[in-house]
């Protein structure tokens, strides 16, 4: 549901104070400045969107300031997306200053001191995640910070598209739509930041390993399911389909093909098992989820230059 917060009905010596407590409890401790404290003016629109929070941001010239004391005082722990709608802005997190116009998008980390300055009346986005997100496709996400993805990109083009359209959709969504929408966000944004040339840098994540184990386990526990495909498989772990394949990207078969492999395989094992002789060859193929016999028969052929039939025959006789 969203929620909306406004200096507009307050009186102005009661905005600034107002508005350094708001952005406290909706981001994170903040040192606030406002140029101009007697014509200061503000609105937050407030969306969750599963388990990300969207923030709309309308303000007059203002500064905030995340520093090291506020940073080790306080527990939150998340990345936030900054995408600029209009007039500009200056990011300043390490030895990184990313400048925003209108289009762009920088991440930024809510555990390290930071500073955003306004010199005049803008409008914004801000993306709140998780940091586990991005530790599941990044090793060190916070490399990437302070780094600007500009208008004219591919993600940021859509990013804004997104927001924009979910900022104005008065949370009218039904429930079993939230899910889809926070991950098609949460893609556009690694997908900007794998544009970056700094991406290069970051190795391949442990968190990343152990999801290609906790992929390949389901699929190897679910082998003889007819209809177990990629979607399937990423509907039961709760991930989106690029994600799947964004873990399987290193490997040396594409997800799809790696499934099949691993049913032939079993498929093989069970048709060389003198104790399974008597079973029927299109039985065993149906065990490992194969659905047509024709279709087993071509694949296996493929996979090992003999028939399903010559492959048993072949190694039975050698027993």
């Amino acid at each position: 549901m969203h929620s909306t917060l406004t200096t507009r009905t307050m009186p102005q010596g009661e905005r600034v104070e107002f508005w350094r407590e708001t952005i406290g409890e909706m981001f994170v401790p903040l040192e606030f400045e406002a140029d101009d404290t007697g014509a200061f003016c503000a609105d937050l629109q407030h969306a969750p969107m599963g388990v990300l929070d969207l923030m709309t941001l309308s303000a007059s010239a203002h500064t905030v300031i995340r520093s090291e004391r506020l940073a080790r005082q306080s527990d939150a722990d998340y990345f936030m997306v900054s995408y600029q709608i209009s007039g500009q802005g200056l990011l300043r997190q390490g030895d990184r200053e990313a400048r925003q116009n209108a289009g762009d998008f920088v991440l930024y980390d809510s555990t390290r001191p930071f500073q955003m300055g306004y010199a005049a009346d803008f409008s914004k986005h801000i993306l709140r995640i998780p940091r586990s997100l991005l530790n599941a496709h990044f090793s060190s996400p916070e490399r990437l910070c302070g780094l600007t993805i500009h208008a004219q990109s591919g993600p940021g083009i859509l990013l804004g598209g997104m927001l924009n359209s979910l900022a104005n959709s008065g949370g009218g969504m039904a429930p079993q739509v939230v899910e889809p929408i926070a991950n098609a966000l949460i893609e556009l944004v690694i997908g900007g930041l794998q544009s970056l040339p700094q991406a290069d840098q970051c190795e391949p994540s442990k968190l990343q390993a152990f999801h290609l184990a906790r992929v390949k386990s389901y699929i190897l526990q679910n082998l003889g399911d007819a209809c177990l495909n990629v979607e399937k498989v990423a509907q039961a772990l709760r991930m989106s389909v690029s994600s799947l394949y964004r873990v399987f990207e290193n490997e040396p078969q594409p997800l799809a093909q790696w499934i099949w492999s691993q049913r032939l395989q079993l498929c093989q094992r069970d048709l060389k098992n003198p104790a399974l002789k008597g079973r029927n060859i299109g039985d065993i193929g149906f065990d490992w989820g194969f659905s047509n016999c024709t279709h087993f028969s071509r694949a296996f052929k493929r996979e090992t230059g003999l028939t399903p039939k010559e492959f048993r025959q072949q190694h039975l006789s050698l027993r």
